[in-house]
């Protein structure tokens, strides 16, 4: 019974794309490299969709919006009954909605796992979520702060809530395989430059504005430092970005920030980089923290939520608070006048990453706790 395949159907009922939606693709294609049968459900039409067919992943896409939509729950009934499904996965707590009474519909006896990568500030103690919450067998929280969120807000008991953070592929963000010199060259760099780079979507809370202005207060004693900005605004937050945009014009930062936009080569732009930034407001977790620190970067980061299970401060990086540029821009100077300290807290990155963030750890994990629900011994 062990070495059986499954019949797993991952589900993703987001329109964005980003670290959520990137998870979700990623577990998928990990759990058919281990040969096992895997569906992504998502929205029709969405990038995920996309990113999934040309990832070669089954996609079951439905025309799901907000929470009530009988004629997707009665498609996803027949395709769990149809495909003879094992587990559900949900990489989305909206997905609940459907998943739950799809379930039932459908007569399956799968477990439904939950993985929550984002905290809620509303009890979930009515009976509505009671009844929704009792069918979730196992609730996948990324850090420790969401751990305790699901604990403090849902009534999902202590003992069916654990803590899997998000991993890296340490084959794909591995400094010796990437092309560091090349993208220096793409994005300008002068030989003597030190650049500071961050990745993330445009979507306010990211820390934009405060990294800007750490850029402006460096920018008259460190002529060496140069900004690269890489990432896009997802559906509806275009605005933000021309925001964005237009401060760093308001700064007088044209020369020395550079807004690359989406990258696919994500390895290859972090190896461009010597200080990996990380202005969030809030972050449950960062996955792209992790890919820097896999990459031997030292970073900078706030010291917030789930940062605190990646970073130590003093030794993978500089911690500083929040909504604060000067301190930003004091970790960055800090960095940026001590390539020694650049080496060792990039290597210390590297080692904590491969000690706790390896998705061939986390992916293993996973497989456990399906088999454990199913009455499958690993």
């Amino acid at each position: 019974m062990s070495s059986k395949p499954l019949h797993i159907l991952q589900t993703c009922f987001s329109s964005s794309w980003g670290g959520l939606e990137l998870q979700a693709l990623e577990v998928s294609r990990r759990l058919i490299g281990r040969s096992h049968t895997v569906w992504i459900a998502c929205v029709e039409g969405s990038r995920l969709e996309s990113e999934a067919r040309n990832a070669g992943v089954p996609v079951v896409p439905l025309g799901v919006s907000g929470y009530f939509h009988p004629g997707a729950v009665l498609a996803l009934a027949r395709f769990l009954r149809r495909e003879r499904i094992d587990i559900i996965h949900a990489q989305h707590s909206k997905d609940l909605a459907t998943v739950v009474p799809a379930k039932i519909a459908s007569g399956r006896k799968c477990p439904i796992l939950l993985s929550k990568r984002v905290g809620s500030y509303l009890m979930k103690r009515d009976p509505l979520h009671r009844f929704t919450y009792a069918h979730v067998d196992r609730v996948l929280a990324i850090s420790e702060v969401i751990r305790k969120n699901v604990a403090e807000t849902t009534p999902v008991p202590r003992d069916r809530i654990v803590t899997l953070h998000d991993a890296v592929d340490l084959g794909l963000f591995s400094p010796s395989a990437a092309h560091r010199d090349a993208l220096r060259a793409e994005f300008g760099c002068a030989t003597g430059s030190v650049l500071v780079g961050f990745i993330g979507r445009f979507s306010p809370g990211k820390g934009h504005e405060e990294l800007l202005l750490a850029a402006a207060l460096l920018a008259p004693d460190y002529p060496e430092l140069r900004f690269v900005i890489v990432g896009e605004a997802s559906r509806g937050e275009q605005a933000y970005e021309r925001t964005v945009r237009a401060r760093c014009a308001e700064l007088n930062l044209g020369a020395i920030v550079l807004f690359a936009g989406f990258r696919n080569d994500v390895p290859d732009v972090l190896s461009a980089f010597d200080i990996f930034g990380f202005p969030s407001h809030a972050e449950a977790f960062g996955v792209v923290l992790i890919e820097a620190m896999a990459m031997e970067l030292p970073v900078v980061a706030t010291n917030c939520d789930g940062v605190l299970d990646i970073v130590v401060d003093g030794e993978t990086g500089i911690l500083v608070r929040p909504k604060n540029a000067p301190e930003l821009a004091s970790g960055v100077a800090r960095l940026a006048r001590d390539p020694a300290m650049r080496r060792s807290m990039g290597l210390a990155g590297r080692k904590r990453v491969e000690s706790l963030f390896d998705q061939r750890t986390q992916t293993d994990a996973i497989l456990r706790i399906y088999r454990e629900l199913l009455g499958r011994p690993a």
